[in-house]
């Protein structure tokens, strides 16, 4: 018998397990439990209803979003996929925040290899979402995983993107939990970029250290955060909305957010001001 067959049959006649928001200490947690949570189920539950639709979430993280889904929106089908293995820290992350006993049926979790098709390994869902997850896709690979996710749609599905921070806006680097200077990775060298995240000292802000930090330790997180910053592709707004119809997909509906911050002079005339304001994009996609 089945660990998931187990929870699903304690459910059947138990419930959910109990939990309580109350318990929420951790700030990470706190802003995927709540925020990503409310942005998802706002661009989503907008065309779906989440508490019959069968969702995909490429790139799922540590699954608190999903997670939230399910017991603040009613969800009842939430797979998610990723090449870490974050999410195997969710049952002791929700006992933690939430002093839940056990993590509900409705989600399941699965780790892939980069670049894995996903399309015809289960029945098509009605739904994908992913959040901060296309900035870390390997630019060759972003066409024919867009193509992939396409086709894990049923027709008429929908898609829904976020990104954030872009790369060319203030801290599109993602490291400003180790440096406050906007678009600084734009002005300084890599090395000299390097030099601040190793020189860091004392604590980092405690929305930006999420549930990995203690696998890592202190120095071994600055060298991941750094790598993850080597690693970034870099994608513009314009250039994901030009991918996806590539895919074809058909644009729904987008937003795109922009900081107000002055921009450096050195940076005036080398990239577009829109290009350096545009810190967020939310993109809703459909399977035509």
């Amino acid at each position: 018998m089945s660990a998931h067959w187990w929870t699903a049959l304690q459910e059947r006649f138990r419930g959910l397990a109990p939990w309580d928001a109350r318990h929420i200490s951790d700030e990470w947690f706190r802003a995927h439990f709540d925020y990503a949570a409310d942005v998802v189920n706002h661009w989503v539950g907008d065309v779906l209803d989440v508490r019959t639709a069968r969702l995909l979430n490429f790139g799922c993280g540590d699954g608190i979003t999903d997670l939230s889904l399910v017991l603040r929106y009613g969800a009842t089908s939430i797979h998610g996929v990723d090449i870490r293995q974050e999410y195997a820290k969710l049952p002791r992350i929700a006992r933690e925040q939430l002093g839940m006993s056990r993590i509900p049926a409705a989600l399941t979790f699965e780790t892939i290899q980069p670049g894995t098709p996903l399309a015809g390994r289960r029945k098509p869902v009605d739904g994908i979402m992913s959040w901060s997850t296309f900035e870390h896709v390997q630019r060759d690979q972003l066409a024919p995983i867009l193509a992939d996710l396409r086709d894990c749609l049923r027709p008429g599905g929908y898609f829904f993107i976020q990104i954030e921070p872009l790369f060319f806006s203030p801290f599109g680097s993602h490291l400003k939990r180790y440096d406050d200077v906007p678009w600084h990775h734009l002005l300084v060298s890599e090395d000299e970029l390097w030099n601040i995240v190793r020189d860091h000292e004392g604590p980092i802000d405690a929305a930006e250290v999420d549930f990995g930090f203690a696998d890592f330790g202190v120095e071994g997180y600055k060298r991941f955060v750094f790598k993850e910053y080597q690693a970034l592709n870099r994608l513009t707004a314009d250039e994901l909305v030009a991918l996806a119809v590539a895919a074809g997909f058909t644009v729904v509906r987008q937003e795109r957010r922009q900081v107000d911050l002055p921009i450096p002079a050195a940076l005036k005339g080398r990239y577009a001001d829109e290009l350096l304001l545009n810190n967020e994009i939310f993109l809703l996609l459909q399977r035509p």
